[in-house]
């Protein structure tokens, strides 16, 4: 209960521009805010009676802040409670006696702000000055002079009472984010339109003020400009200014007067001898139509201007390319990716066309307003020179079917603006023909495409996706572009091809033969396929020490259908082999090329044939880069230069991963890549089933000694080594992390390693997996990526079983090679081990229906690669695949990171240093040994 009628209030004027204010008793004793503050804001509505203030500690003290709108409403009337007396200290009476000056000039709109970048300037009318004598501002009550406090509350409150008007806020937000400047809006606003603006005064004229621009008859003329008269209540009814108007308005003209003053202040340009000027030469017209008519309209002012003008003042010229239909009756064969094509320029603006002697001659004119047949059309004058830039170059360079292609298969872009575009047709719309648009047609739709009947001399029956592939490729190189068939491992790519390879000789005997290159590990199976199922195609084998050079080189190419040679030999050889221009050059195992910078890629992709054929389960294993290099061979400069790639579609797609940019090159490749999976419809392979099983095995004591010791002397060594020196040390630890959970004798290097099973789990589980698989009469294939490991694993279940078990490698021959795969599929022995580079790839291995993947490789689709040797066509059994992971380590986290990794390469996404990136805390987590 408030027991003194006398309360004492004390202000602060505080550094963030509020009052702090709190009360005492006369006898300077504290009164708490729930006791004064509903008293003395008791008609106060700003604050809803004192309800919506909260109280706050400040200095020491307990009290209420005010804004400066809520001080210049509270004190301006003075409704407190009448029954309490009030008290104030110096600052509160100087809050008595100037707030209702201020509130009065705030209010009334007297004043004219300034406008500034950063917003509105109010100064304080003269009004608030003359109120009181000098004396009354001199003093100071918050160590500044009154003047100095009123300057401050006047600008704080005007802005806040334009933020409590909604409407106001809205012009004043448009003016200051508009197209005018600051400089133009001081220009043109004075007192009287300012509160006319504002809303506090309202004009009683009868019409409205504006301007109407006329176009000339003439293309050449001038325009007319004039101030014109609106009627308010039938705005179709308007009066020239200068004109004769009616009687009633004659006594408000010279409010129109004042207004055409502002406009010569905003725009003194159109100021002729005092008056508007009445006529404006092209250049000028095109300044007011563009730019000067949309900051009046901002304003508010009404501007009349020809019907035409919205129509076209946001259309542009176009520059389009119709290709010509002399001689495309049918489409030619071998056009290919640089084919000159035969067209005409087209030019058109807003529906006009313009021959090319018309654009030429408004070119040289640099005019911006032209009437061309009877219709105004808007010209940029830069945007012309780069179009007159653009056809000099197309004249001279030649207008490509790449060109065409980077405009049909692409997504829908608008590359209006950038110019700089490498592209040298970007902006250029090619109109087709109607070959063309036929070829186009089946491009993006490849299931249009005829089917080709199958060769009748081919010693197979190829199923319906066989049969469609053989005719896509065939389509591809009618129009003279190459093609990667990127079927997964096992659907037949090499009959695909040599059903290809026997239409060839049939409709062009080719003056040249076809080359294949593939990996040393699968040229016998090239040789056993094309003697299978086309023995009627003439094959040579450029390999060995006997291999032919020079002149026999060159006759074996011009009498022989197919030349058979591998990777290292055509870059060896490459002198001898770029001296052909070959019908086709075809790459299996096409994944040999990836890394683009090699001395072997580099060579492969310099190759000339009639047709370039890229033959790969994996065309990306783990870069876009490799992508690259593959579609560098298959139709070089499609997709650029490796650094333009790198820019536009590397980095965006694996740093950034933007969905537009894979999205557009998909649409980019899609024509050139045919990929099938087992798992298509279309396919119906009718495989049996195949199951993936991970084997989880323990580490040893031994093994987990070893191991934590090697992540704790690597990480402790990666801190103090550069960027390059560390991805290295990680990439060798590794290397000695997978050889530690295979065996500590691996890791070790012992020669004679002893107690081979006792010391590693994985040889435990693996003993018995291949135990029960001799016992059930069945075959399997075991995979790792060591020839240590793979001698050890050979030893012990030689010595265990009494079966025979060879070990292919690098290091065996093409003749064993050929042996052994032989023999396996014929059933004379039961295991068949191999390292991961050399018999990963190109062995039809069906004899075995378990693969065991001993050691895991970082790289998803390596190992599919590798499981594909048994799960492929001809395959009547289930398949039984095992992969041995040790627990807690490495192997097991990266396992869950493989299926991510395997999903991103689906996507066409993937790197293969996301390991190496990581930073130290990232790397020790995930090296850290887990809880087996």
């Amino acid at each position: 209960m408030l027991k003194t009628r006398t309360i004492m209030i004390q202000m602060e004027w505080t550094e963030d521009k509020q009052f702090f204010l709190w009360a005492t008793t006369a006898e300077d004793t504290p009164i708490p805010p729930a006791v004064w503050v509903k008293q003395l804001f008791l008609g106060h509505e700003e604050s809803f009676y004192g309800s919506q203030l909260r109280d706050v500690y400040y200095n020491g003290k307990d009290g209420v802040l005010l804004s400066a709108w809520q001080w210049v409403t509270l004190f301006k009337s003075e409704q407190f409670n009448r029954f309490i007396r009030w008290e104030w200290d110096e600052l509160g009476d100087f809050s008595l006696a100037a707030a209702p000056t201020v509130y009065d000039a705030v209010t009334d709109g007297s004043f004219l702000p300034e406008f500034k970048e950063e917003g509105l300037s109010f100064q304080v009318p003269e009004a608030v000055w003359e109120e009181f004598s000098s004396d009354f501002w001199d003093d100071s009550v918050v160590h500044m002079s009154n003047r100095e406090l009123v300057a401050s509350l006047f600008q704080t409150c005007a802005e806040q009472a334009f933020a409590e008007a909604g409407a106001v806020r809205t012009q004043v937000s448009r003016l200051a984010g508009g197209k005018l400047t600051p400089e133009e809006l001081n220009r043109y606003f004075d007192a009287a339109r300012w509160r006319e603006w504002l809303g506090s005064e309202k004009s009683a004229a009868p019409f409205a003020t504006g301007l109407r621009l006329t176009e000339p008859a003439e293309d050449n003329g001038e325009w007319t400009l004039e101030t014109v008269l609106i009627n308010q209540k039938n705005s179709e009814k308007v009066y020239p200014l200068n004109g004769k108007v009616l009687k009633s308005w004659m006594p408000f003209l010279a409010e129109a007067e004042a207004e055409q003053a502002r406009w010569l202040r905003l725009f003194p340009w159109l100021e002729q001898e005092g008056s508007l000027r009445s006529k404006l030469p092209e250049e000028q017209a095109f300044i007011f139509l563009t730019e000067a008519s949309e900051k009046l309209i901002q304003l508010g002012i009404p501007i009349l201007l020809p019907s035409w003008w919205e129509s076209i003042r946001n259309a542009s010229l176009s520059l389009s390319a119709k290709v010509s239909s002399a001689g495309a009756t049918r489409r030619p064969s071998f056009v290919g990716l640089q084919a000159i094509l035969d067209f005409n320029w087209r030019l058109s603006m807003n529906g006009a066309d313009l021959s090319e002697e018309e654009f030429a001659e408004l070119a040289a004119s640099n005019r911006r307003l032209v009437k061309v047949n009877g219709e105004w059309i808007q010209l940029d004058p830069e945007m012309v020179r780069k179009i007159q830039g653009l056809m000099k170059k197309a004249k001279k360079e030649g207008l490509r079917l790449q060109d065409l292609l980077e405009q049909e298969l692409a997504p829908e872009e608008e590359p209006v603006d950038d110019w700089t575009d490498p592209r040298l047709f970007a902006h250029i719309q090619i109109e087709l023909n109607r070959s063309f648009k036929k070829m186009i047609a089946q491009l993006k739709d490849v299931s249009s495409l005829p089917l080709v009947p199958a060769p009748a001399n081919l010693h197979a029956e190829l199923r319906p996706y066989q049969q469609f592939g053989m005719s896509w490729l065939l389509f591809l190189r009618s129009c003279g572009f190459g093609a990667v068939l990127a079927d997964d491992m096992g659907l037949g790519k090499t009959i695909q091809l040599i059903s290809y390879l026997q239409h060839v000789k049939k409709r062009e005997q080719p003056k040249a033969a076809a080359l294949i290159i593939c990996p040393t590990s699968v040229l016998g199976n090239w040789q056993k396929e094309l003697e299978r199922f086309s023995p009627d195609l003439r094959v040579e084998l450029h390999y060995g020490s006997s291999r032919k050079q020079g002149d026999d080189f060159q006759k074996s190419a011009r009498e022989a259908d197919v030349i058979l040679t591998t990777y290292g030999l055509s870059h060896l050889d490459f002198e001898t082999i770029s001296s052909i221009e070959w019908s086709t050059v075809a790459l299996d195992e096409a994944q040999n090329i990836k890394n683009a910078q090699t001395k072997q890629s580099r060579a492969i992709r310099k190759l000339k044939g009639g047709h370039h054929i890229a033959l790969t389960g994996t065309p990306m294993e783990n870069r876009l880069a490799e992508l690259w290099a593959i579609f560098d061979f298959t139709n070089h400069g499609y997709l650029n230069s490796l650094q333009h790639f790198q820019k536009h579609y590397i980095v965006p797609i694996e740093k950034d991963g933007m969905k537009e940019k894979i999205e557009k090159l998909q649409a980019k490749i899609r024509p050139f890549l045919l990929r099938r999976t087992k798992k298509d419809p279309e396919v119906e392979l009718n495989l049996p089933d195949k199951l993936e099983q991970k084997e989880y095995c323990p580490l040893t004591t031994e093994q987990a000694v070893l191991y934590e010791q090697l992540v704790n002397e690597t990480m402790e060594e990666i801190g103090k080594l550069a960027a390059f020196e560390r991805r290295g040390l990680i990439l060798q630890m590794l290397n000695k992390i997978k050889q530690l959970c295979n065996h500590p004798a691996l890791y070790l290097k012992e020669q004679e390693p002893a107690h081979i099973i006792e010391r590693s789990e994985k040889m435990n589980k693996l003993m018995e997996l291949v135990g029960n698989i001799i016992d059930r009469e069945e075959a399997c294939l075991i995979f790792t990526q060591y020839i240590g490991m793979g001698e050890m694993i050979r030893q012990e279940i030689e010595k265990r079983f009494a079966a025979t078990v060879p070990f292919l490698n690098g290091s065996t021959s093409k003749e064993q090679r050929d042996r052994l795969v032989t023999q396996f599929q014929d059933g004379h022995f039961p295991v068949f081990l191999l390292s991961l580079k050399a018999g990963g790839t190109g062995l039809n291995l069906t004899a075995a229906n378990h693969v065991i993947h001993f050691d895991r490789w970082w790289n998803p689709a390596v190992e599919n690669q590798a499981t594909d040797r048994a799960y492929r066509i001809g395959q009547n059994r289930f398949v039984h695949v095992h992969k041995m992971i040790t627990t807690g380590t490495l192997e097991e986290k990266i396992d869950l990171m493989l299926e991510k990794k395997q999903a991103l390469n689906d996507e066409i996404i993937s790197s293969d240093q996301w390991i190496t990136e990581m930073n130290d805390h990232e790397l020790k987590e995930l090296l850290q040994l887990g809880k087996a």
